[in-house]
């Protein structure tokens, strides 16, 4: 039987840039690109697990502010043997103390223009990055 995982992603926009982070592609993760966020755990809310993620990926961010849903999608492909993953990626304001300081499951950070963004993120994050840009509203 298929399982079902729903990931929340959140899209940092800060003076025209995306906040972009390089996995760590340890532990069958794939070395890309792509926006903060994680699994929800049992019983949470969407917004409960975007806060609670880019707090534990973006040890250092402060006052954050969840906005609308800019896209959602079904992964293609199955992880974990049979399981099947959602993705749902809001628009996140937030502020950091300094530079973003990023947990272990990341290897890397980047403020990136929309250009940059459209050549590093993953392709499942772009629609979301380009929503965005575009000021889209849910």
């Amino acid at each position: 039987m298929q399982t079902f995982y729903v990931g929340i992603k959140g899209v940092i926009i800060r003076d025209d840039k995306v906040l972009l982070l390089r996995a760590n592609g340890g532990k069958g993760r794939r070395d890309i690109w792509e926006a903060p966020g994680g699994r929800i755990d049992d019983e949470e809310s969407m917004q409960e697990t975007l806060t609670r993620e880019l707090h534990e990926e973006l040890q250092n961010i402060t006052d954050v502010h969840i906005g609308g849903i800019l896209h959602a999608t079904r992964l293609p492909w199955i992880i974990d043997g049979t399981n099947s993953l959602t993705l749902v990626f809001f628009q996140v304001s937030a502020d950091f103390d300094g530079d973003p300081q990023i947990s272990d499951e990341h290897m890397d950070w980047k403020w990136c223009t929309l250009d940059e963004a459209m050549e590093l993120a993953n392709d499942i994050t772009l629609p979301a990055i380009e929503a965005a840009f575009a000021g889209k509203k849910p």
